[in-house]
C-alpha cells in the first residue's frame, strides 16, 4: 500500500524534476490516491454539543456520521435537517438550490444559523447543539424562480424535527447516554 501511495503522490505532484508526468497509465494516479484515502481511518469529531455551535459539520467530522432526520421537497429543491448523534448537533442542508437561495436551521427563537448559496447547488448551515430532547426547524427560501426548477421566486420550504424523529438506534444511544449522567428525567 505504501508503494501505491508513493506512486500516486509522485504522479500527482511530480518527481521534483519539473516535468510533472510520471509516465503512468491515464487514470492510475487517481486509483492509487483513492485507495490510500480509503485506508485512512476517520478521525473522531473535534467537538460535541455546545462546543460545536457555529462550527462547520464537514471540517469538525460531525458530518461523517450525520443522518437526515427530516426532509421536504419542492420542485428540484430538497431541504434536510441533518443530525449527528456523536456530536449532538443539527444543521440544515439545501440541495437543488440556486445562487442566492438561503437555508436556515433554528432550535429556539434566538438559536439559529443561516447560510446563502454562493456557488453551485448545495449549501448547508453551521451547526447548533441538539441536546437529548431537541426541536429543530429548517427553512429554505428560493430567491430566483425558474421553470426548470419548478419553484417560484420567494417560495419558502420548511421542515421540522425533534428527538422523536431519530432512528431507533440513535434514540436508544441517547437514552443510554442520559441514564449515566445522574440527572433525573
Amino acid at each position: 500500500m505504501g508503494a501505491a501511495a508513493t506512486v500516486g503522490l509522485t504522479a500527482l505532484l511530480g518527481d521534483g524534476s519539473g516535468g510533472g508526468d510520471a509516465g503512468g497509465a491515464p487514470g492510475a494516479p487517481t486509483t492509487s490516491v483513492q485507495a490510500t484515502a480509503a485506508a485512512d481511518p476517520k478521525s473522531p469529531p473535534s467537538c460535541s454539543g455546545e462546543g460545536c455551535t457555529g462550527l462547520d459539520p464537514k471540517t469538525t467530522g460531525c458530518g461523517d456520521s450525520g443522518k437526515t432526520v427530516a426532509s421536504q421537497f419542492a420542485g428540484t429543491m430538497q431541504l434536510e435537517i441533518r443530525y449527528s448523534q456523536g456530536c449532538r448537533t443539527v444543521w440544515g442542508k439545501l440541495t437543488g438550490a440556486e445562487v442566492g437561495d438561503t437555508v436556515e436551521i433554528q432550535t429556539s427563537p434566538t438559536r439559529r444559523q443561516t447560510a446563502k448559496v454562493r456557488t453551485g447547488h448545495t449549501q448547508y448551515t453551521l451547526m447548533l447543539a441538539a441536546p437529548k430532547e431537541f426541536t429543530a426547524q429548517a427553512t429554505a427560501v428560493a430567491v430566483n424562480g425558474t421553470v426548470v426548477r419548478e419553484v417560484p421566486k420567494g417560495y419558502i420550504l420548511r421542515a421540522g424535527a425533534d428527538s422523536t424523529d431519530l432512528p431507533a438506534e440513535e434514540a436508544a444511544k441517547d437514552t443510554e447516554a442520559g441514564a449515566g449522567t445522574g440527572r433525573a428525567s
